[in-house]
């Protein structure tokens, strides 16, 4: 070649292998990631590409073979391009030893290769996966049937000495997305084969293992907690003015949990004794202790296993920082399960037609949707920060006269409870309730 057609040429033929080697990239991602339900949609549109995507998928392995000899030929062919024109260009033309413009070339290569032949072609797939495929479908089928008696030998290669090392086998376990099967399940109660229930309980199935305990528990602040060496039979009506049917007992410290207690086995001891005294070594339950970063669907296993309705979580320090109960778990996947100690909006005690007791760790948006309110805060989430937010202070639990502010000329807040800093209890009088 000469010296003009020895750089441009070589060069030009590399781009458009990197493009090419883009796009086998970009097929990959996208066919593999593509929805089948949403292809089949298409399909039964009339769409010729959806069919072909169909049938292109549901031959996997001669499919991501095809795949594998466009990108390898692809870079193969561009590595050779640049060892023979471009390196020996570059070290007449630039003063460069040989060995050092080969391996610039080479460097210069292979950024260019991965940056445009892989990440950013499969980011694009990812982001439109359908219209991606779709997109390259035709590509990919030409490529398949030009390469079919190169691919047949390299997977008739690959049969035998995969049966040599013992590793073959003919059941390929089909792959299915966990976003497919959402679909699946969305398609399924659009078109009445599934219930809204049965499709939020199939969906709250499959996230179940992504959950941790600690996003379901209960914290410590929000516990009804018995101390052990205070246990009198005055704490069946402080715990049943709590609603709590089971509550975590500490000595000492409340870091030291010894056990948990149920009411019902509070009643017959109770009982037992004449209704005299309770003996509460005889209806302690030993601790069950667990990190709260463990998975909620591990932790239901070993709450079966181990016959414990109650697991009390551990931070990384060793600190108690929340209980869960089997309950909690089961919720996440039926949704609320309201039992004979619950209420309806549990936490909202109404007084009369415009005012209400309301604890202060519930949440705005719950508190909105019970009593109709429009409560908002950019910086806390729980009534009770959103009242201290207002005061600009922390209320004590000995002050004498309750903290009262009303929040946007729509309610009065007024502190009834403090305990550990925490306001408990909050009377919020709706002032345009009131007026209709």
């Amino acid at each position: 070649m000469d010296d003009g057609g020895g750089f441009s040429l070589p060069l030009l033929i590399i781009i458009i292998l990197t493009i090419v080697n883009g796009l086998f990239s970009a097929a990959e991602m996208a066919l593999i990631s593509s929805n089948k339900g949403k292809i089949q949609e298409k399909e039964e549109d009339g769409s010729r590409k959806a069919r072909l995507l169909l049938k292109v998928t549901s031959k996997q392995k001669q499919f991501l073979s095809t795949i594998q000899v466009g990108i390898v030929l692809t870079g193969f062919y561009s590595a050779g391009l640049a060892a023979k024109d471009l390196a020996p260009y570059m070290a007449r033309h630039w003063g460069l030893h040989s060995g050092l413009a080969f391996v610039l070339v080479i460097f210069v290569l292979s950024f260019f290769s991965i940056l445009f032949g892989e990440l950013i072609p499969k980011r694009i797939a990812l982001r439109a996966p359908e219209k991606v495929g779709l997109s390259l479908v035709s590509f990919v089928e030409f490529f398949r049937i030009i390469s079919l008696p190169f691919v047949g030998l390299l997977s008739i290669l690959t049969g035998f000495f995969l049966k040599i090392t013992g590793n073959y086998s003919d059941d390929v376990e089909e792959q299915i997305s966990e976003e497919e099967l959402k679909s699946y399940i969305r398609v399924g109660k659009e078109q009445g084969v599934i219930n809204l229930s049965g499709e939020e309980m199939m969906v709250s199935i499959m996230d179940f293992d992504d959950i941790k305990a600690y996003e379901i528990m209960t914290p410590r602040t929000d516990l009804y907690m018995i101390d052990y060496d205070e246990f009198t039979t005055d704490t069946i009506s402080e715990m049943l003015k709590t609603g709590y049917s089971r509550a975590p007992v500490y000595q000492e410290d409340t870091d030291n949990i010894i056990g948990t207690i149920y009411i019902k086995d509070i009643f017959v001891e109770y009982a037992k004794s004449q209704y005299k005294t309770i003996n509460i070594d005889k209806i302690l339950k030993e601790p069950y202790f667990v990190p709260e970063s463990k998975n909620v669907d591990r932790l239901l296993k070993e709450l079966q296993s181990t016959k414990n309705y109650i697991a009390i979580l551990i931070d990384e320090y060793g600190g108690f920082s929340g209980m869960v109960t089997m309950e909690d778990i089961v919720e996440e996947i039926v949704g609320d399960i309201e039992d004979e100690y619950d209420t309806v909006d549990q936490g909202i005690e109404q007084i009369n037609a415009h005012t209400y007791i309301i604890d202060g760790s519930m949440d705005l948006d719950d508190i909105n949707d019970a009593i109709h309110t429009d409560f908002a805060s950019e910086n806390h989430e729980t009534l009770s920060g959103l009242t201290i937010e207002l005061l600009g202070f922390i209320p004590d639990k000995d002050d004498k006269q309750p903290h009262q502010v009303i929040y946007k000329n729509q309610n009065i807040l007024t502190v009834l409870s403090v305990k550990d800093k925490r306001i408990e209890k909050v009377q919020v009088e709706c002032l345009d309730q009131a007026k209709h």
